[in-house]
């Protein structure tokens, strides 16, 4: 019969969500994972299976808090087109936690290697997919606010904003001039407005 845990699984798992954003999946080792959470290499494998099951356990995490936060950003405006401003605004601003200091988690592991693992890519395209699905919720009630324009389909209006929003945090990772994400802003504001 297996002892029972003397710790909660839930924050070894935070530490280790902290670890791959900072360090990424190829750059963490196992004696980095035992140190940040202080568990042997034993405890680790017997509570969350072998590195790459924990990595996709703790993207999970990292997953499920990222959608929590744009689902509240994108519902907090009065009008869906200001809701979508005050999440570029957020998503360029340097002192938040999704870009602060390691960047967006899902666009380094997507470059890392989305392409190169099976897991990984369908756990990326069902982020996209459900980031997606809120921008298509939010562009719906701009439509009918009277916010955003009905000229372009509220399906290419969400996935030119999703390509968007990952493509700013590769320029906020590189640390790329603020007046390209600053110009980026006025072209879709420009771009969803009725």
């Amino acid at each position: 019969m297996a002892r029972p845990l003397n710790f909660d699984p839930s924050v070894k798992l935070q530490e280790v969500m902290m670890l791959f954003w900072k360090k990424g999946y190829n750059g963490t080792s196992l004696a980095d994972l035992m140190q940040v959470t202080g568990l042997s290499k034993s405890s680790l494998y017997q509570t969350f299976g072998n590195k790459h099951d924990l990595f996709l356990s703790a993207f999970e995490m990292y997953h499920q808090k990222r959608l929590s936060q744009l689902n509240e950003i994108l519902s907090s405006e009065d009008t869906a087109l200001n809701a979508i401003e005050k999440l570029l605004h957020f998503t360029i601003a340097e002192d938040n936690e999704v870009n602060v200091p390691y960047g967006c988690m899902t666009c380094n592991e997507a470059v890392e290697f989305g392409p190169h693992d099976i897991k990984m890519s369908r756990l990326l395209e069902e982020e996209f997919q459900k980031v997606e699905a809120e921008f298509v919720k939010v562009i719906k009630r701009g439509q009918i606010d009277g916010s955003i324009t009905k000229d372009v389909d509220e399906i290419l209006l969400a996935r030119f904003l999703t390509v968007t929003i990952q493509g700013m945090h590769v320029m906020i990772r590189a640390r790329s001039n603020k007046n390209r994400l600053q110009d980026t802003l006025t072209v879709v504001k420009r771009t969803l407005k009725k």
